[in-house]
């Protein structure tokens, strides 16, 4: 099994765990904090926070630099629907990735911070940057994701011509 080949999948693969993630955040969990008292808000993201901060870092990582080892593998392509497909798809998830480094990890290292039992007066108007950038994030992540499995779809695993 050549490079290409593996490096295709893992991007594909971590590409679309990564979007699953945010729209399920953005369709089920986003729309339950608003309803949940400061307290109980702030327990909640803080159990949830524990997981995701070991798991997404790295998960990130592997999307963004799979999809870059991919152009790298195809540069020759250079001018193919799938390189460009790619390089936006790529291009998405490094958007993700600035966005989330700059505005959702601050205000996340903040929440770890607060407690649960006398949050801060303003916790949602906190939290509401925070839902907004991952709005935005998630749908770069939905279309990076699209704009991956459209290059998946077009390219070949045959050596780069």
């Amino acid at each position: 099994m050549g490079a290409l080949v593996v490096v295709r999948f893992i991007a594909v693969l971590a590409t679309g765990l990564l979007a699953g993630i945010f729209v399920c955040d953005r369709m089920g969990a986003s729309f339950a904090r608003p309803q949940l008292s400061p307290s109980s808000f702030v327990k909640f993201q803080q159990v949830q926070h524990m997981h995701f901060v070991k798991m997404m870092p790295v998960l990130m990582g592997i999307a963004i630099l799979s999809s870059l080892s991919w152009l790298v593998l195809i540069r020759p392509r250079i001018g193919t629907l799938g390189f460009l497909l790619l390089a936006l798809g790529t291009l998405a998830y490094i958007s993700v990735l600035v966005r989330t480094r700059t505005v959702n990890v601050p205000i996340n290292n903040q929440l770890v911070t607060w407690s649960a039992s006398s949050p801060p007066l303003d916790v949602m108007k906190i939290w509401a940057r925070w839902e907004q950038v991952h709005t935005i994030r998630t749908f770069l992540a939905v279309i990076g994701f699209a704009c991956e499995v459209l290059a998946f779809g077009v390219s070949t695993n045959g050596p780069a011509a």
